[in-house]
C-alpha cells in the first residue's frame, strides 16, 4: 500500500509541474502583451515583436518552456520597462541620488585632488556652484587653473553615484553607463602625495 501511495503521489507532482510550468509561461504572456499594447512601442517594430511572442505562445503550450522563455526574454528587451521594472529604475535613481546630497556647493567648496588613475590633476570648487579644472605645471609642483569657470551641476550631473560617506573622499560612478570611479580627496594634490 506505501508504494502505491508513492507512486500515485510522484505521478501527482509529475502532473503539477508541467501545468504549473504553463501557468508562469501564460502569466508572462499576459506581462507581455500589456506591454506591446504600450503607446511607447514604435509601430514599426509591433510585427517583429508579435512573431516572437507569438512563437513564445506556442512554444510555451507545446510545454517547452525554457525556449518560451528565452524567446520572452529577447522580446523583454526590446519592450518598455514593465511598471513594475520602472518602478524599481525609479528607486534605484532615487537612492544613488540620494547619495550625492551631500554635494552641496559649500560642502564642495575649495581644492579637491584626483586621485584615479596615474594622471594628476585638482578640481577647484567654488561656493557659487561652479568649478575649474587645474593641471600641474610641467617642472613645478603647483598646479594652474585652466579654461573658464563650470558648472558645478553639470559635472555632477555626468555621474549617478557618490559611494563615499568620508567627509573628505568623493567617489563618483556611473555603474549603469559602465564608468568607472573617479575618486577626489579635499585638499591640494601636494597634500596626498601626488
Amino acid at each position: 500500500m506505501h508504494d502505491r501511495l508513492m507512486m500515485v503521489a510522484g505521478v501527482l507532482v509529475a502532473l503539477s509541474l508541467p501545468l504549473q510550468a504553463l501557468a508562469d509561461c501564460k502569466a508572462k504572456l499576459a506581462e507581455v502583451d500589456q506591454r506591446m499594447a504600450s503607446p511607447e512601442v514604435p509601430e514599426q517594430q509591433r510585427g517583429a515583436m508579435k512573431m516572437f511572442r507569438d512563437q513564445a505562445a506556442d512554444l510555451c503550450s507545446q510545454g517547452h518552456d525554457a525556449t518560451a522563455v528565452q524567446t520572452l526574454g529577447m522580446l523583454d528587451m526590446m519592450l518598455p520597462p514593465s511598471a513594475a521594472q520602472q518602478a524599481e529604475a525609479d528607486a534605484a535613481r532615487a537612492a544613488d541620488a540620494a547619495t550625492k546630497s551631500r554635494l552641496t556647493n559649500q560642502f564642495l567648496a575649495g581644492r579637491w585632488c584626483s586621485m584615479t588613475g596615474e594622471e594628476r590633476a585638482e578640481i577647484l570648487f567654488a561656493a557659487d556652484g561652479t568649478y575649474q579644472p587645474c593641471f600641474p605645471q610641467t617642472g613645478a609642483q603647483s598646479y594652474v587653473c585652466q579654461g573658464g569657470r563650470r558648472p558645478t551641476a553639470e559635472m555632477l550631473a555626468r555621474y549617478e553615484r557618490d559611494s563615499s560617506q568620508d567627509p573628505d573622499v568623493i567617489e563618483l560612478s556611473s555603474p549603469s553607463k559602465g564608468r568607472g570611479s573617479m575618486v577626489y580627496k579635499r585638499g591640494e594634490c601636494a597634500q596626498h602625495g601626488r
